[in-house]
């Protein structure tokens, strides 16, 4: 860990000199255009319908995403989508997206349906403050003699936050608030399983099923895992099991406290962490312990830089009180 401690000091400390493009992309997966190795978000903006992003993964694009990142919290005012990408003649065809979710970096969500047209369409769009803004396919249309899913235009026109509106955010966070506990409005949230049901469950399942949903949990993990790592938030340490907690606390509250007497500490709150480019390969799996390889790049973009940090690591992870936590790291 110090020595990844050490490698983003050294990248924080970099200032800015060049400005980045409008919004940083990250995908899923991707097919190369043009032989390039990596996705350029510039073939979502080229007013072009044969390029664009099209999902290559095994199955039929359920699951895929694609994100983008902006250069500081604003507000998305509208997003303009080319559904599908239009290959040409004697070219593999690609299909169009159906259901997609929105996620926006506080973790709000919509849902809604893409026409099966190439004419441009523009959902309507929720107003949070946001860092970020995820494009997650549920479904695509079916065609038995297409493979893959993509889009060709992205356009998102956003403003940066202004100080009334992160007041009215706010205000209406309070209010909501001030109705529950006058009785006024609920929020009900959703009951976590026991871990007797969880067990009952898991019997039941199938090899295949019990490692997607690992697999499933483990994506989820490790974005918080980074991401709390990167941004030096307390709650790193606790991301590890009682018997390494300890340690990993003491390490960490020593290098953050370093970092808040140099008045620095603000600088690695404000970082945005993406894990989409780590690839995760389970090894050994148990009802209560998964043993897993992390390979792979993480990205940190702060101040409109963009950097990629290696990983290449064999975690084992162990259930406690019904979270995962980190027994154990070894780095290669």
């Amino acid at each position: 860990m110090l020595r990844k401690l050490v490698l983003l000091i050294c990248l924080l400390a970099i200032p800015a000199t060049a400005l980045a493009q409008p919004f940083h992309v990250r995908t899923s997966s991707f097919v190369p255009m043009d032989g390039e190795t990596v996705f350029d978000g510039k073939y979502l903006t080229d007013s072009n319908s044969t390029t664009g992003w099209i999902e290559n993964s095994e199955g039929n694009g359920s699951g895929e995403w694609i994100q983008f990142f902006f250069p500081a919290q604003v507000v998305v005012d509208s997003v303009y989508i080319v559904n599908g990408v239009d290959t040409g003649p004697g070219q593999e065809k690609v299909g169009r997206i159906k259901d997609v979710a929105i996620s926006f970096s506080g973790g709000q969500r919509q849902e809604f349906t893409l026409v099966d047209t190439d004419k441009k369409q523009n959902p309507r769009i929720r107003k949070f403050p946001t860092t970020s803004l995820a494009l997650n396919v549920h479904t695509v249309y079916k065609n038995p003699n297409v493979k893959q899913a993509g889009i060709s235009e992205v356009i998102i026109k956003y403003h940066r936050i202004t100080p009334e509106e992160i007041a009215a955010a706010a205000s209406e966070k309070k209010g909501k608030l001030d109705n529950s506990v006058a009785g006024e409005a609920v929020v009900m949230k959703s009951r976590k399983m026991s871990e007797k049901e969880k067990k009952v469950l898991y019997e039941k399942m199938s090899k295949l099923e019990k490692k997607q949903v690992v697999l499933d949990e483990m994506k989820v993990f490790f974005d918080k895992f980074y991401t709390n790592f990167v941004t030096i938030n307390e709650e790193y340490p606790r991301m590890f099991t009682q018997d390494q907690f300890l340690l990993e606390s003491s390490t960490f509250e020593s290098f953050r406290s370093m970092l808040e007497k140099r008045n620095v500490l603000d600088k690695y709150k404000s970082a945005v962490v993406s894990t989409s480019g780590l690839r995760f390969s389970i090894r050994t799996l148990t009802p209560t312990e998964v043993e897993l390889w992390v390979k792979g790049e993480y990205t940190v973009i702060f101040d409109m830089k963009s950097h990629q940090m290696s990983e290449n690591a064999l975690f084992h992870l162990k259930r406690e009180y019904g979270d995962w936590k980190v027994k154990n790291k070894t780095e290669f």
